[in-house]
């Protein structure tokens, strides 16, 4: 299985990519939306794992620009956000 990872956090990013490795996952993990955009272009990957705020392009606004385009890989967004404001 082949995942996309948008985390901006450096350790954290680094954290899951390594944990979702040692379970045999294959992991390509970037640091911004626009970077994310282009791997998605580039490569099919089975799910997308997703920070909402990221610099570039937005976690929701990526997935929708993907979803446009007729992508229908599963995404799984990750956030510190806890206000229902936020995400909405």
């Amino acid at each position: 299985m082949k995942i996309l990872l948008l985390e901006d956090d450096i350790g954290l990013g680094d954290i899951i990519s390594e944990y979702l490795q040692d379970n045999n996952f294959g992991v390509d993990l970037v640091y911004d939306g626009e970077e994310a955009l282009d791997k998605a272009y580039e490569t099919q990957y089975d799910l997308y794992i997703l920070d909402v705020n990221v610099p570039a392009i937005k976690g929701f606004d990526l997935l929708k620009m993907l979803r446009e385009r007729g992508n229908t890989t599963p995404a799984i967004f990750v956030t510190s956000l806890n206000d229902i404001e936020d995400v909405s």
